[in-house]
């Protein structure tokens, strides 16, 4: 019988575990810190464990399953890649549970994976197809592989951790949105975090679809080399023109029947349509569930309007591009409030687009150096800093005029002082004042 190391005992972890553990597997839990909820954890699970674990622990153990969080230069893993024990992401371990039998369709990207495993998920459910969600954003795979194999379809979300350690993933439908800078905290490099993004092509053959995007040089570059039928989605018919989304050449809906804006969003719903119609979903059924589809929280939402300021939370945006995208969603003057917790990332990327801010707020760990950096590209008095998202508020609302946006669209993590990017969301909007009837509305409704 095979012995696991389940390493970091957060979500992922724990469904590994009990995933494993319900197959019958020997199983090590283990964990670097050690905390009181962690040991809570390993009692309630009944199971071998070590917390403040070092390479010790891969003693007698034949496979390692990873928790997303812990990057790969951390000791015990870099113990285990030197010692030849094989390293799984704990997708990769569902995927294997799971074997072939299971339809799955993969999405990856920088910016906007969650928005299309939505998209699809609603196309899906719309006309009454089978099928589970799980990844990422969502839940962990290895805690609902009953339902998975139930449903026979697998929506998939997979970040560039999960992808670290996941090989020949052989997906019937993989899409890689797109790759910008980010994450270079856990990576080692952008090129690293390129090539994991590309590990979601492994194992497609002919009869499979990868989708790629042609705004996107990494995907681009990419589509002359890989083994499965591939679409452009930007391309050759698969494209918005003239205010109308086409896929190959064949209309699908007009902009102004969708509740949803932003040339992103746009690219979204052509992926997540491209991704339906291999699945077996016909075009007008795309085009039915795309006309009623509306955002997640925290992606371009409209969360207040007062003394004609209107004031948008886009919390989800955690990397410069998705900050850019979200600037070249407006026509008004912006108020861009960025920062959050420190990823070590260049916001050069959106230096093009500040033009249209009529000031940005910098705040949070990594305020102070964003800051420097408007400062030094020229953005002169137009860059403020704020130690936190409650001043950083203050500053906006004392900076807009009527007629502008103040944007929260941050392009880093929240970690330095929230829980997650959904904590941050609420907060701003709570601190906004109360909602004037525009909550839950996306941009451009």
């Amino acid at each position: 019988m095979m012995k696991t190391l389940v390493y970091g005992l957060g979500e992922s972890g724990i469904a590994a575990c009990r995933a494993l553990l319900e197959r019958g597997e020997k199983v090590v839990a283990a964990d670097a810190q050690e905390t009181e909820g962690l040991r809570e954890t390993l009692e309630n699970l009944g199971v071998e464990g070590c917390l403040g674990a070092g390479p010790e622990v891969l003693e007698g153990v034949e496979q390692v399953v990873a928790s997303p969080g812990i990057p790969p230069r951390d000791a015990v893993l870099q113990a285990a890649e030197e010692q030849g024990i094989p390293v799984l992401s704990e997708a990769a371990l569902g995927l294997k549970l799971l074997g072939p039998e299971v339809r799955v369709a993969a999405v990856t990207g920088t910016n906007g994976k969650t928005t299309v495993v939505d998209m699809l998920r609603c196309i899906l459910a719309g006309v009454g197809m089978p099928h589970a969600v799980a990844g990422n954003s969502w839940r962990a795979l290895t805690g609902c592989l009953e339902e998975v194999e139930k449903a026979g379809l697998l929506v998939l979300e997979l970040s560039s951790f999960q992808l670290h350690y996941l090989e020949n993933g052989a997906f019937e439908v993989a899409a890689l949105l797109n790759v910008r800078p980010d994450h270079l905290n856990w990576h080692a490099s952008f090129e690293e975090y390129a090539r994991d993004k590309l590990r979601i092509f492994e194992g497609q053959d002919t009869d499979d679809l990868a989708l790629v995007s042609a705004n996107d040089a990494v995907g681009k570059k990419a589509a002359e080399t890989l083994e499965a039928q591939t679409l452009v989605v930007g391309e050759n018919g698969t494209w918005v023109w003239d205010g109308n989304l086409f896929l190959r050449g064949t209309r699908i809906i007009s902009e102004a029947e969708l509740r949803f804006a932003g040339v992103h969003n746009l690219e979204n719903a052509l992926f997540a349509a491209a991704m339906a119609e291999k699945l077996g979903v016909s075009l007008w059924q795309v085009r039915n569930a795309l006309k009623d589809y509306r955002l997640k929280p925290h992606r371009m939402e409209v969360v207040a309007e007062s003394e004609g300021v209107l004031y948008v939370d886009d919390s989800k945006a955690t990397n410069p591009a998705a900050v850019a995208a979200a600037l070249q969603s407006f026509d008004k003057p912006v108020v861009l409030i960025l920062g959050g917790s420190e990823k070590d990332t260049d916001f050069g990327e959106i230096l093009p687009h500040l033009d249209r801010c009529r000031g940005v707020v910098c705040q949070g760990e990594a305020g102070p150096r964003i800051f420097r950096s408007l400062r030094e590209a020229g953005l002169g008095e137009r860059a403020r800093l704020a130690p936190d998202l409650d001043g950083a508020v203050a500053v906006a609302k004392d900076v807009s005029r009527a007629g502008d946006v103040v944007l929260l669209s941050p392009g880093c993590a929240s970690f330095d002082q929230f829980m997650g990017y959904a904590e941050r969301g609420d907060v701003f909007a709570e601190l906004v004042g109360e909602d004037t009837g525009a909550h839950g509305k996306a941009v451009g409704q």
